[in-house]
């Protein structure tokens, strides 16, 4: 294709403005193609790929995954690379220290051809990292009941009736010491070793009451006072420990709360929670 009369003018232009002792190729017809044919040229997108080799994502999970893409992508645009699986590979390499990322992005990414979609992919998945729920006490989580709005909550008052341990409830909805939580699990040898700290389908997990060191657990035998559902108690073990009363306080406090019931039947809204982290 002949270029516009202005772009050939400007073309011869940069023609003559080249240096003698450096060749021009004679079937340049356009800016484009002069600036392509030449080695230089490939001495360039040499550079640029060599700062791609170089490129890590080191904000780790609140990093900023837009900035980094768009400087990653205009450095593939100035590089001409635009296949699909060389975008994967390099976009891989920018995180590879993060074995959450390596797997889920490798995963996600098989089979998509979309540059657009790639890149989309890589800011989800560092997105769902960050937002992956933890084990163990630094990482405290508040569980709100969505029906009402309110925390699961427990403190240091305990049931009058029934197995008479530490009671759990639905507080207020503003958060307080009382609604913070952290999780346990049993048995993680079922996990590869970036995975053990993170929560996973099918875990069996219990939650410990951050303020009292207690842990949530339903009742075998006891029944609600208020309704004919398992009473939902705390405990210094999450063994069952129905029987072991011997030693439990009996305080005289008033309790007003909107009690927390266990059931196996799926009620609707008032089964669903929101987890929220800290």
């Amino acid at each position: 294709m002949t270029a516009p009369r202005q772009e050939r003018d400007i073309l011869k232009l940069c023609k003559l403005n080249i240096n003698s002792s450096i060749t021009v190729p004679g079937k340049c017809n356009n800016l484009n193609d002069l600036i392509k044919a030449h080695p230089i040229f490939s001495i360039y997108k040499d550079g640029i790929k060599r700062k791609l080799d170089q490129m890590k994502f080191e904000g780790g999970e609140g990093g900023d995954t837009t900035a980094f893409l768009a400087e990653f992508r205009s450095h593939c645009d100035k590089a001409e690379i635009d296949n699909p699986q060389e975008i994967k590979y390099r976009l891989l390499r920018t995180y590879s220290s993060n074995e959450f990322f390596k797997t889920e992005f490798s995963k996600r990414v098989t089979g998509v051809t979309s540059i657009d979609e790639i890149y989309k992919l890589y800011s989800e998945v560092i997105s769902d990292s960050s937002k992956a729920i933890k084990y163990g006490p630094e990482f405290l989580i508040a569980i709100k009941h969505l029906a009402t709005g309110k925390y699961l909550s427990s403190s240091e008052i305990n049931y009058k009736t029934g197995s008479k341990r530490q009671v759990v409830f639905c507080g207020e909805k503003m958060l307080n010491e009382n609604c913070w939580w952290y999780l346990n699990c049993e048995n993680q040898s079922h996990k590869d070793e970036f995975q053990k700290n993170k929560v996973l389908y099918d875990d069996d997990v219990y939650l410990t009451h951050k303020k009292t060191g207690t842990t949530l657990s339903m009742s075998d035998f006891y029944r609600s006072p208020r309704t004919s559902y398992a009473e939902v108690k705390m405990s210094l073990s999450r063994l069952k420990d129905d029987n072991e009363n011997k030693n439990d306080k009996n305080d005289t406090k008033p309790l007003i709360f909107q009690e927390v019931v266990g059931h196996k039947e799926k009620i609707g809204r008032d089964d669903e929670w929101l987890i929220e982290k800290r």
